[in-house]
């Protein structure tokens, strides 16, 4: 009975021995397995039947990517996804170097944009291009509203004019400046004629014609400067023959203020002007923009490529780039004004016409009532920050009493 107990037991452990042996064969490279049937056995991929499918998976070596056994990472992959991927796609990863790249490319998440097995749509995109981008993308769907669309944009070939993994060029562009309009129109005598003459070759083309879609005629902006949209160059600049071909007839500020010369002049006379580095031009386009006055970016992205009031760029803590998400020019003057900080009104009196019940019930303010830390007129700016705050309520200070405390000094301790 012992001996048939011993008998069985060696058998069990060969048996065993003999099992394991079989497995590490087949882990050897080249060992003959059908992964893919091995796999769809129990893991049923529809993404196989696409029309465009991942090369290793159309091949069955789901090995490739996959541990079958164990792995660190999430559904048995070898690597993290992008360096996993990065181990075929040598080409993305060198991208990586160039001066912008797109931020799934940069963070390794590739399966945002593609599928691993198989997909209905070319490069293995988890949706058609343009409907792909506009997931991140928001405006997007904005433009596919407007009239008048850019050829590519409305047959939504975004990679036509956009790198999707990086690129030397702001906006992923795979070309810079008129090469890549270029690429497509035609750079002759007859588009610098339609151009007055300009050499369009040295053109920053979207500058005035939106390169997505518009509701204007030829892709125009949405604001037009009244002289450049009845084609009357010569308002502002020199003609094509002149010795300095196309500059402005006099200096920029002087040259507004033939039209806007109230503005200019009430700038210049202000107690407190705007002084932007390269006049007017440092703000407008006189040509063509989106927005209004015509603007060279939304309010609040524009002053803030000088000011920095909120800290944003910073990432400091207790800072807001707005007070309240408001527009810089509802509470300051963007051309300058009589007040400090070109506040378009007396600072008690501005902060009231939005804080009508707490003006009501606020501490006194007044210009005779005096801040006993600094002297200065208590308004309330005395607590509140416009943009810095670390407190709720803009408060300067977190706690209130620590606040409280810095005037009422004979209430400590109680």
């Amino acid at each position: 009975m012992r001996a048939c107990g011993r008998s069985l037991a060696a058998a069990l452990v060969a048996g065993a021995f003999l099992g394991v042996a079989s497995a590490a064969e087949a882990q050897r490279p080249g060992h003959d397995v059908d992964q893919k049937a091995a796999c769809l056995s129990c893991h049923d991929l529809e993404d196989l039947k696409a029309k465009v499918t991942h090369a290793p998976a159309e091949a069955g070596e789901c090995g490739a990517c996959h541990n079958p056994h164990v792995a660190r990472f999430k559904k048995l992959l070898r690597d993290r996804p992008g360096p996993l991927c990065a181990r075929c796609h040598e080409s993305v990863q060198a991208q990586l170097a160039r001066k912008v790249v797109h931020p799934p490319v940069a963070e390794g998440k590739c399966a945002s944009c593609h599928r691993p097995h198989g997909s209905p749509n070319e490069g293995l995109l988890v949706a058609a291009s343009r409907d792909l981008c506009v997931t991140c993308h928001d405006d997007v769907a904005g433009w596919k509203e407007r009239k008048v669309q850019h050829a590519p944009f409305a047959q939504g070939r975004c990679a036509v004019c956009h790198d999707p993994h990086a690129s030397d060029n702001p906006g992923l562009l795979t070309k810079g400046g008129a090469t890549l309009c270029g690429s497509c129109h035609k750079i002759d005598a007859a588009l610098r004629a339609k151009h007055q003459g300009y050499p369009v070759e040295k053109a920053a083309c979207h500058q005035c014609h939106d390169p997505h879609a518009s509701a204007r005629r030829a892709l125009f902006r949405e604001s037009l400067h009244a002289p450049f949209e009845s084609g009357d160059c010569g308002t502002c600049h020199r003609g094509p023959g002149a010795a300095d071909a196309f500059a402005t007839l006099k200096p920029v500020n002087a040259l507004c203020a033939d039209c806007h010369g109230d503005v200019v002049e009430a700038s210049r006379k202000a107690a407190f002007p705007h002084l932007a580095g390269g006049g007017c031009a440092a703000c407008h386009n006189p040509h063509t923009v989106d927005g209004r006055a015509l603007l060279r970016r939304p309010p609040q992205a524009l002053c803030t490529t000088c000011h920095d009031p909120g800290g944003s760029k910073s990432g400091e803590k207790g800072r807001h780039p707005t007070h309240g998400g408001f527009e810089c020019t509802k509470c300051h003057a963007g051309h300058g004004g009589e007040r400090p900080l070109f506040f378009v009104s007396d600072s008690i009196e501005l902060c009231g016409s939005c804080h009508k019940h707490e003006h009501g019930v606020s501490h006194p303010l007044s210009e005779k009532i005096r801040d006993p830390r600094t002297g200065a007129p208590m308004t309330c700016r005395s607590c509140h920050g416009i943009h810095r705050a670390d407190g709720e309520m803009y408060l300067f200070e977190a706690d209130q009493r620590t606040l409280c405390l810095g005037c009422h000094k004979d209430l400590k301790g109680r």
